[in-house]
């Protein structure tokens, strides 16, 4: 199958990677301090896929429940007691 990567395909990867980065950016380890992993591949966004690691399963965890959750996520110190 012949594929054409347009200006346009990239800019949509390269948005979803900074939206998904963004989303991630905060999250590290409650136990070990410890930030997230996260590297992505493929070049489309039929084809990307995101690799996500950490020093715990507990890090592991908060990460999969975080890219689970809707965008408009609140910061943890913003939320109301």
């Amino acid at each position: 199958m012949f594929s054409v990567l347009t200006d346009f395909d990239k800019l949509r990867v390269e948005r979803f990677k900074q939206a998904t980065e963004d989303k991630l950016r905060d999250i590290r380890c409650p136990d070990h301090h410890q930030p997230l992993r996260i590297r992505f591949q493929g070049t489309t966004l039929r084809d990307v896929s995101i690799s996500l690691s950490g020093c715990c399963e507990k890090l592991m965890g908060i990460a999969n429940a975080r890219i689970g959750s809707p965008w408009a996520a609140e910061a943890p110190s913003s939320k109301a007691s």
